[in-house]
């Protein structure tokens, strides 16, 4: 009879110490910011992953992942990417990844020095945005656009002299649509519709 709390007190134990790095991604535009895509606005996409547990003290932030590639659906492909920034890699030159003729972008990586270095700009937020994407429908269409990214593990610094863990990765993707008129006048289109059946 006392095994199972036992039982359930290791259970506990390992969990607590799973450690799980979550990656998900935001959406806006560049109109009224509703994350509805309107004619002349473009969608504004957000890559972001958060770390549990969070690493709260000193040196605690995302230290490397990747690669990986953001993939398209094929609505994703007939527009057009007028903004790609890679927030955390500090190198020698910003990796962005390679952009190919469907808007999938390609091996992106992210990377930065643990805070002990000094004079460079350490991040420790938590969630932490990785990569913001700006990109412009070819046709206002009704149409949904779908971005997979997978999820690779992070590692994850645990103090400011670069000592890390390794956090496996899950979650990814976005759907996001893109609508032929502002929702409010759309809406207004289908009362008005309504009403006139009503009369009928």
């Amino acid at each position: 009879m006392r095994a199972a709390p036992i039982v359930i007190l290791a259970a506990t134990a390992a969990a607590a110490h799973a450690q799980v790095a979550t990656w998900y991604w935001t959406v806006s535009d560049t109109g009224n910011g509703d994350g509805l895509i309107e004619p002349g606005e473009s969608a504004v996409l957000t890559l972001w992953v958060g770390f549990d547990p969070r690493q709260d003290h000193a040196g605690g932030g995302v230290s490397a992942s990747g690669p990986y590639d953001i993939l398209g659906s094929a609505a994703w492909a007939s527009g057009t990417i007028t903004e790609r920034t890679n927030h955390m890699w500090f190198g020698i030159d910003e990796d962005t990844g390679t952009l190919d003729d469907d808007n999938n972008i390609l091996g992106i990586e992210h990377f930065q020095y643990p805070a002990f270095w000094g004079g460079l700009s350490f991040d420790d937020a938590n969630p932490v945005d990785l990569v913001l994407l700006r990109w412009t429908p070819d046709s206002y269409t009704p149409q949904a656009v779908t971005l997979m990214n997978g999820a690779p593990d992070v590692y994850v610094y645990i103090d400011v002299y670069g000592s890390n863990l390794l956090y496996s990765g899950t979650g990814g993707g976005v759907t996001f649509h893109i609508v032929p008129a502002p929702a409010s006048a759309a809406a207004f289109g289908l009362c008005a519709i309504a009403a006139l059946r009503r009369r009928r």
